[in-house]
């Protein structure tokens, strides 16, 4: 594991919702901007926070963040792409699509089991700064509101699902039956 690392006064982070579902798509954004203004929005890791603290969090970001990108890869995409590639290829794939437009150096929920070698891989092919690490949803802000994002995102994909299908709950198999 690698030590954590200080989160510069201005950066970017990546996180992802949706990684294990059944229903409905993953979602992968990137928030950027100052690091003080983001950890004052009250941003953390999404899975700790209520909907309705999610919503306002999130309203308070598209202020507060300079940059908010979003990438939905839908479930017909999803399964597609799994034929020929790994789900942690898949999200290699859109979070250096999410780095190519960051400003800053990124920080990312690591979506592989050995960090180095996510940030190595990431900052090689970006020719960027990125540091992976696991649970950096609860360690930089800048990840913590990219994880609020996602998890915004992916709700409002999930209420259009449940428009059209009754009883559809979250989309990941935990979901009673």
């Amino acid at each position: 594991m690698q030590s954590r690392v200080q989160e510069p006064e201005f950066s970017c982070g990546i996180d992802e919702a949706g990684r294990g579902p059944v229903i409905g798509p993953m979602i992968i954004s990137m928030v950027c901007g100052n690091s003080k203004n983001i950890k004052e929005t009250g941003a953390k890791d999404s899975k700790e926070l209520s909907q309705n603290s999610r919503l306002k969090i999130f309203e308070k970001l598209k202020s507060d963040a300079e940059i908010i990108l979003v990438r939905v890869i839908e479930s017909k995409e999803l399964d597609l792409l799994m034929e020929k590639m790994t789900i942690n290829q898949i999200e290699e794939k859109y979070a250096l699509e999410l780095i190519k437009e960051a400003p800053y150096d990124i920080f990312v929920d690591s979506f592989d089991v050995n960090e180095e070698r996510c940030s190595e891989t990431l900052s090689r092919k970006s020719g960027k700064n990125v540091i992976c690490r696991h649970k950096a949803d609860r360690d930089y802000s800048v990840v913590s509101a990219a994880s609020v994002v996602s998890k915004v995102k992916r709700e409002e994909e999930m209420d259009k699902i449940r428009k059209t299908f009754e009883g559809v709950g979250s989309g990941y198999p935990s979901d009673p039956t």
